[in-house]
């Protein structure tokens, strides 16, 4: 992968797991494949929720909040601010987010979810949304949203409200061998 030599998979000295793993005794290289993490966060103002409508696949015209990759050289809170920014147009301070939830994705994803009250409710539709707008609580559940996990950190934002640092809720959605999903708290 790295200098072009075709590659073999094996147990790297000291490792436990298949690695791809260059053929060129020279290079050597050892690739491996992770988790991808996705920040997002859960925007209010006033008591109203940001919902962005994706315009993007997966989920494309379902609702949401703002969230996507991590990049390299961000904090996860980092990462929340800057997609709340691409998405919906809000800028906000990353120091001012609480972390919400955490939800581990049968190894695919570890997603990391904030919450932040906004000072103002200006907000634009970035290229990955089609829409953004503020909602009441009580109308967020009238939207289709895009995922599980969005569902999820809005009922657990929405259950937060009141408190000045809100639990963190984690939750692991694990594959099981007869092909069914089981989703375990902690």
């Amino acid at each position: 992968e790295r200098c072009g030599t075709a590659t073999r998979i094996e147990i790297p000295s000291g490792d436990e797991r298949e690695r791809s793993i260059c053929g060129d005794p020279e290079c050597g290289h050892i690739t491996y494949q992770n988790p991808k993490v996705v920040c997002g966060v859960v925007a209010t103002y006033q008591e109203k929720v940001l919902l962005c409508q994706r315009n993007i696949e997966p989920c494309k015209g379902k609702w949401g909040y703002p969230q996507g990759f991590l990049e390299l050289g961000e904090s996860s809170r980092q990462g929340a601010a800057r997609e709340a920014y691409e998405e919906a147009g809000i800028t906000l301070n990353p120091d001012n987010a609480q972390l919400l939830a955490l939800f581990n994705l049968a190894g695919m994803q570890v997603q990391v979810v904030y919450r932040v009250e906004l000072d103002d409710n200006t907000c634009e539709a970035g290229h990955e949304s089609s829409d953004v707008k503020f909602v009441s609580w009580d109308e967020v559940w009238d939207y289709d949203l895009a995922f599980p996990t969005v569902e999820w950190a809005l009922k657990h934002a929405d259950e937060m409200r009141s408190e000045a640092k809100p639990a963190v809720l984690e939750r692991t959605k694990t594959l099981q061998p007869n092909g069914e999903w089981t989703v375990e708290e902690g």
